[in-house]
């Protein structure tokens, strides 16, 4: 390539310049954050893997909740089959948390599991 010899080709050339080497500073940029969301993977994986080895064997069976439980919903007031979404954890004690059939109110609470629902009439005996 000649010799620039207007303002002009010098300001081109500089521009050039300039958008190669960014260019070029971006590919190393993400070289690096690959390197490292690579190398952090790896570690990640590895302290699971030891989680996973430490852990205390479950020996008892978690029992998989029912489909629909028979609930009173708090907000529509009426004793009706809820289903239960999912089971929790909150200190230490289980929680299903069952969802209102209605489409109209879909409420999500929580009810202790593995508790038996005792009915107003059956306690008034």
């Amino acid at each position: 390539m000649t010799e620039p010899t207007s303002a002009v080709e010098l300001a081109v050339q500089a521009r050039i310049a300039k958008v190669r080497a960014e260019g070029e500073r971006r590919r190393q940029e993400r070289a690096e954050l690959t390197a490292a969301r690579t190398a952090g993977l790896g570690q990640r994986h590895a302290q699971k893997l030891r989680n996973l080895a430490n852990a205390q064997p479950d020996t008892e069976e978690t029992a998989v909740p029912a489909a629909f439980r028979s609930a009173l919903c708090p907000s529509c007031r009426r004793d009706q089959p809820a289903r239960c979404v999912a089971t929790v954890i909150v200190s230490g004690a289980p929680y299903n948390v069952l969802r209102c059939p209605d489409s109209s109110c879909e409420l999500q609470w929580l009810v202790r599991a593995n508790r038996p629902r005792t009915s107003p009439a059956s306690t008034a005996a």
